[in-house]
């Protein structure tokens, strides 16, 4: 056991001594248990996917978040970028990536900090029917989900991170993840927080409304310092704090010594034995029946979104690594949910609060990138002339307005960045910055619920167009659309809207909230299952036709990294038959390489091959804004 003044792993050290650590302790007044924040330097070189290979198996449920940068039209050569450390991939893998730097405050944030979670303390799920607590470390104790029984989904999310006092947490103005909750607010949730209030029936779930881990350990990477630290933030109640400090110092020495031996990981690929999507028919005819809605004065716009799926086997490490060479950007994740992982890169904030600044990012209005830094810049010049393009634009500049203004301080909202063109890997977007203050009697669960969904996602007015997709989708549109991210004990908050998204449910019966079980073949495990989903915005001149290519184009990104790793058997990176901690649930109810042409398709949703049939060629190059 490590002590004070002992180093049984060169260059790890703690924040804080053992004697001042247990004198901040011990002479804070908390009333009850306090979160005590502590950091562990661990001087090792290592790139955060790497990390997380080598300390993912440590539980079932684990966590990485990385990012790139976003780089401005005005910068003539740069474009979507990994960080320095090249984490976001490679100019080779990732089109003309180049690392030019960033716009703003907003691309310091996406680009300087990436983190790796592992061995959390608790997990929650969260479903019509109730919350589901498992139990899997001591802070889970300090955990009471049967309090807002009667809340709304993000109440229960919110009765999962314990109020409680904060000790040693230091006092700067960065945002990042202290510990505290990380998962996602699927696009479902809005049948609780917003169409049962119209009276919506919600049809049966297809992952839970919410799932997020309590975490106390976090492997914070800072790209400007070049650094890599252990943050813990353990909940210490009646314990001996000279204890649990040297617990914190023996797992900060394991961790440091696990990284400084790790490897690159030798990810697995896909094995894809069927793809299938919704008839084509019926997305087009949801397409026309929301362009009467508009052409009746019901919505102004509506996001209607289809399904692809494919079964076989999938190694969620290797297709995450696949499409963060494919697609870098402002937040790129990988979340495993026990036998569910949700793979994304995503260029669109849903909404970060930083201390008392809340932000909301709408896109809206893309091109593709040029060959040339002067075809760019005029390229970036048609879409901005472009009059639909604006008008939509500004349509959902106002929405996000009105969004944060329900969380703000009277006269604080602004609109920081108005149709700024930024230019990622394939293609650039007009994106705007809507500020406001945060009120007095308001954090951050309360603004993600005034943010959620994303109108981007929905149309407007969101809940006409939430009762139009309700009614005109095929089945439940499951985490696509929601939000990805993190709930920090600091007060902060980080979320990702859920697009250029893959969720994955691996091939082992479940059970539980919200959750879907794979049929077994030949009475053994069942195959994974993969499911991309997106949409586009129909308005009153849309083209039915034109619309289902859109959103076979905006599906091509997490399509071509499957296609990029796609082997005939896919090795596993890891095993998911168990992790090192036994789970114990609490249930709490309401009222208590080869392309696509080769392998099987179904687009017509018959049931059945379409033999002859070619997949239609897709491109990231000229898709409208991902939704």
């Amino acid at each position: 056991m490590t002590r004070e003044g002992e180093q049984s792993e060169p260059g790890v050290h703690l924040s804080r001594s053992r004697e001042a650590f247990v004198d901040l302790v011990e002479s804070t007044d908390c009333d009850g248990p306090c979160v005590v924040h502590a950091t562990a330097e661990l001087g090792v070189d290592v790139e955060p996917l790497t990390a997380y290979a080598a300390l993912a198996d440590r539980s079932n449920h684990s966590f990485l978040l990385e990012s790139a940068e976003k780089v401005a039209s005005s910068d003539p050569d740069g474009a979507f970028a990994p960080s320095s450390r090249g984490r976001a991939g490679t100019g080779s893998d990732g089109g003309d990536a180049r690392s030019d730097g960033g716009t703003d405050g907003t691309a310091e944030r996406h680009a300087r900090y990436s983190f790796v979670g592992y061995d959390p303390e608790a997990v929650i799920a969260v479903g019509p029917d109730g919350t589901d607590l498992q139990r899997l470390g001591p802070a889970a104790d300090y955990v009471d989900v049967r309090g807002p029984a009667a809340g709304d989904t993000v109440d229960r999310v919110r009765a999962a991170l314990p109020d409680l006092d904060r000790v040693g947490f230091p006092d700067n103005d960065r945002q990042t993840l202290d510990g505290g909750l990380v998962g996602f607010l699927a696009y479902d949730a809005v049948y609780d927080l917003w169409l049962g209030e119209v009276g919506v029936d919600r049809p049966d779930p297809v992952v839970p409304d919410a799932e997020f881990v309590l975490t106390t350990r976090t492997l914070a990477f800072d790209d400007r310092e070049g650094s890599v630290s252990l943050v813990f933030t353990p909940i210490v109640g009646d314990d001996d704090p000279g204890a649990v400090y040297d617990r914190l110092a023996d797992e900060a020495a394991d961790v440091a010594s696990t990284l400084r031996n790790a490897e690159a990981p030798a990810t697995g690929g896909v094995r894809v034995d069927r793809e299938t999507a919704g008839p084509r028919e019926e997305y087009e005819d949801a397409v026309r029946e929301t362009k009467e809605a508009v052409l009746d004065g019901e919505v102004y716009q509506g996001v209607i979104s289809r399904t692809r799926t494919l079964e076989g086997e999938v190694d969620d490490l290797g297709l995450y690594e696949s499409l963060r060479a494919v697609n870098p950007s402002p937040y790129m994740y990988l979340l495993r949910h026990g036998d569910r992982s949700v793979i994304g890169a995503s260029p669109e904030t849903l909404v970060s609060v930083d201390g008392d600044r809340v932000v909301s990012n709408p896109i809206a209005g893309t091109i593709r990138r040029g060959t040339s830094p002067v075809e760019d810049r005029k390229l970036a010049g048609e879409l901005l002339a472009d009059g639909k393009e604006r008008a939509e634009h500004t349509m959902l500049v106002d929405l996000a307005r009105n969004d944060v203004r329900r969380v703000s301080e009277a006269g604080s909202v602004r609109v920081e960045e108005f149709m700024n063109v930024l230019k990622y890997s394939h293609v650039q977007h007009i994106e705007s910055t809507v500020t406001g203050t945060v009120a007095a009697d308001a954090d951050a669960f309360d603004a993600t619920r005034a943010t959620f969904p994303a109108g981007t996602l929905t149309g407007a007015p969101k809940v006409r167009a939430m009762e139009l997709i309700d009614e005109l989708e095929l089945e439940p549109r499951g985490v696509y659309g929601g939000g990805v991210g993190y709930y920090s004990w600091t007060g902060d908050a980080d979320f990702a809207i859920v697009i250029r998204t893959a969720t994955v449910e691996h091939g082992v019966p479940r059970s539980g909230t919200g959750s879907r079980a794979t049929e077994p073949r030949d009475g053994g495990v069942g195959p994974d299952r993969l499911t991309v989903r997106a949409g586009a915005g129909v308005v009153a001149d849309s083209d039915p036709a034109s619309e289902y290519e859109e959103t076979e184009q905006k599906m091509a990104g997490v399509l071509d990294a499957v296609d990029r790793i796609r082997v005939e058997r896919a090795a596993r990176s890891r095993s998911r038959a168990e992790g090192s901690r036994d789970d114990e649930t609490q249930s709490v109810s309401n009222h208590a390489a080869d392309g696509r042409a080769a392998e099987p398709r179904d687009d017509d949703g018959d049931g059945t091959e379409d033999e002859g049939e070619q997949p239609t060629e897709t491109s990231t190059d000229t898709p409208e804004v991902d939704r």
